[in-house]
């Protein structure tokens, strides 16, 4: 299967209907441009492109709410809710299209559903929470030349800043959040989504264009 080859599936009684039909056939509902449904899919793929989870999120939830046969949209917007710590939506919404089934234990947390980067608090294992930066300690100066601007400084050149933060006293590794990067500050599993039991996805329904990535979940 290649992406574009849509399924129109009426979000209101849903009937399966031509892609080149204006209204079910089942309930006379005016169905969604595919035009307009394609062009949100590449807006959503942009977002995807420059991490803008949040705008992906919106995108592909129109389209599935539009269009709720779309299993393209499903399979990028469960991969989106995954890079956004929200694992268990993500599992529920491809079990119930049959896009993925239960193995067991998840081996990535080992059944304990828990956070393998925070080991499930949920802060920022740089920080510890405090948003600040680590290196200088949130002051915002050089660490070497405590600020001083000294050309002699290896650091930061004479500059005065914090070379890792660069002078903005919030943690790089959290951006200035607080929480834990990997999982959003859920401190859930990002691979099962805080459930323990591990899941295997069925590709076969889905756009070639799509399958790498099935390395996200």
């Amino acid at each position: 299967m290649k992406w574009g080859d849509i399924v129109l599936k009426c979000p209101r009684c849903g009937e399966v209907n031509n892609d080149k039909e204006l209204y079910c056939a089942g309930c006379q509902n005016k169905l969604p441009s595919i035009t307009a449904l394609r062009s949100t899919i590449r807006a959503g793929l942009e977002a995807l492109d420059s991490k803008d989870f949040r705008k992906a999120l919106d995108r592909f939830t129109d389209v599935v709410r539009q269009n709720p046969g779309d299993i393209d949209a499903w399979f990028l917007l469960a991969a989106t809710k995954i890079r956004s710590g929200k694992g268990s939506e993500a599992w529920e919404d491809l079990i119930e299209m049959g896009l993925a089934s239960e193995t067991g234990r998840c081996a990535h947390c080992r059944g304990s559903g828990k956070c393998r980067e925070c080991g499930g608090p949920g802060i920022c294992i740089m920080c510890r929470g405090t948003k600040k930066c680590s290196y200088c300690g949130g002051t915002e100066n050089c660490p070497t030349c405590k600020g001083q601007r000294s050309d002699e400084c290896n650091h930061c050149k004479g500059t005065g800043k914090c070379i890792r933060c660069k002078g903005s006293a919030e943690c790089n590794y959290c951006n200035g959040y607080g929480h834990c990067s990997k999982c959003k500050g859920t401190g859930y599993c990002t691979f099962c989504g805080g459930t323990g039991t591990g899941h295997t996805l069925d590709l076969s329904s889905i756009s070639v264009e799509f399958h790498e990535l099935s390395n996200w979940f």
